[in-house]
C-alpha cells in the first residue's frame, strides 16, 4: 500500500526508498546534499540513473571511455525558483559530483535499466525524447490552496508505481491525498519533506494542498 517517509536533510546521500520498500518493486529514490566544494562519486551498475538538481549547482563528470558527458548541474537557488537540470546517466557508468561554491541538493532516481542511451545534462527547461529513456520525471509547483482531481492529468501520475517529494515554502504546510485501494479509498497527509510512494495497483483520486508546494515525481517509463 502506498506509504511515507520523512527525509532529514543531511550531508552526503541519503537512500529514502528502494525496491521492496513500501511497496514499491523498480524505482530507487535518494537525496545527495553536498556542501560548498564536496564531492561525491557512484557507478550507475544495473541501473539508469537521473540527477535532479533541486538547489544550487555542480560540477558533474560523467562516463569513462567513449560514452561522457561533463558539464555544470543546476541553476535555480531552491524548487521555488525556476525549472529543474536533470542529468541521465546510463547503466554502467561511473558518475562524479564536484558541489560549487553555493553547494548542491540533488535527488537520486534509479530504475532497472540496460539500455545503450548516451549520457546527457540538461540545461532547466531542457527534456529528453521518453523513448530515451526509461524514467518518467516531472515537477508541479502550487499557490497557497489547492483542490485537484485526478482529471488533471499533469499534476496526478497515474499508470504506474510513482515516488513524489513533497516540499512547502513554509514548513508547516500540508496536502491530504486520496487513494484508491482495493479496500476504498485511503487519506494521506504529507508534511514537508516527506516522500510518497504509490504501488502500480493504486491510483490517487484527488489532492488538497495547504500552503505553496512543490512536488517531484518520478515513475518507471516502461
Amino acid at each position: 500500500m502506498s506509504a511515507s517517509k520523512n527525509y532529514t536533510p543531511t550531508n552526503g546521500y541519503t537512500e529514502i526508498v528502494k525496491p521492496g520498500e513500501m511497496s514499491i518493486t523498480k524505482l530507487h529514490f535518494g537525496v545527495l546534499s553536498l556542501t560548498p566544494e564536496a564531492t561525491f562519486f557512484d557507478h550507475s551498475d544495473d541501473t539508469e540513473v537521473a540527477l535532479i538538481a533541486l538547489g544550487g549547482d555542480c560540477t558533474l563528470l560523467v562516463g569513462h571511455n567513449g560514452n561522457k558527458a561533463n558539464g555544470v548541474l543546476g541553476e535555480r537557488p531552491d524548487v521555488f525558483q525556476g525549472e529543474a537540470c536533470i542529468a541521465y546517466i546510463p547503466h554502467h557508468t561511473t558518475y562524479e559530483v564536484l558541489a560549487n561554491e553555493t553547494g548542491v541538493e540533488i535527488a537520486v532516481c534509479k530504475v532497472p535499466s540496460h539500455s545503450e542511451s548516451a549520457a546527457v545534462i540538461l540545461e532547466a527547461g531542457e527534456t529528453v525524447n521518453q523513448d530515451e529513456t526509461h524514467l518518467s520525471i516531472r515537477e508541479n509547483t502550487f499557490s497557497e490552496d489547492l483542490d485537484v482531481s485526478a482529471s488533471d492529468a499533469h499534476m496526478i501520475p497515474t499508470g504506474a508505481e510513482a515516488i513524489c517529494l513533497h516540499r512547502f515554502q513554509n514548513a508547516d504546510g500540508v496536502a491530504i491525498f486520496d487513494v484508491t485501494r482495493n479496500t476504498g479509498i485511503a487519506r494521506v497527509q504529507l508534511y514537508h519533506n516527506d516522500v510518497f510512494a504509490v504501488p502500480e495497483q493504486e491510483s490517487i483520486v484527488l489532492l488538497t494542498s495547504e500552503g505553496v508546494g512543490y512536488q517531484l515525481w518520478v515513475q518507471p517509463n516502461f
